[in-house]
């Protein structure tokens, strides 16, 4: 009998602790993104002042990238023909690094959020705040904020 309540007493808090972290292990990983996919397909405009084409960093990643200045001088960024994977907390920036820097420097400062990323797949808009000086902008980068990757890179040219 005592043996019955030793064991017991390693047990349960065992089983406790494991269901514990395979909750957080499934809520910071998301691992069913991996299997999952979405598409958007908003109405892009035509001009893009700069442009270029994603390639892929830790995710496959296609398109093109491009700002467009619309009018009042705002400035919005578009993905066309856009792919990548899902993942948790994936985002949109502006970056002032060159579409070929190391995949190290992307996470550090000199970015610019445009927010979540809509879907992995189609036609996306994100709007620019006012005020915004674009021209210190190099790419646009599909960064994951959760694991500090970058997704994707499309550097900006005319």
């Amino acid at each position: 009998m005592r043996a019955l309540l030793a064991r017991r007493k390693i047990v349960v808090p065992v089983a406790v602790a494991v269901i514990v972290l395979v909750g957080v292990g499934l809520w910071a990983f998301q691992p069913w993104k991996l299997f999952t996919s979405s598409t958007v397909n908003e109405k892009l405009a035509d001009g893009a002042v700069q442009k270029g084409t994603f390639r892929t960093l830790a995710h496959p990643t296609s398109g093109q990238a491009e700002i467009v200045k619309g009018a009042g001088g705002s400035y919005t960024v578009q993905l066309r023909d856009f792919s990548t994977s899902d993942g948790p907390a994936v985002h949109v920036w502006l970056t002032d690094k060159a579409q070929d820097a190391g995949d190290a420097a992307f996470g550090r400062d000199g970015h610019l959020d445009l927010g979540n990323l809509k879907a992995t797949n189609g036609n996306e808009v994100y709007a620019v705040p006012a005020g915004t000086d674009i021209a210190q902008y190099k790419s646009v980068l599909v960064w994951c904020e959760r694991f500090s990757v970058g997704f994707g890179v499309a550097g900006l040219g005319a």
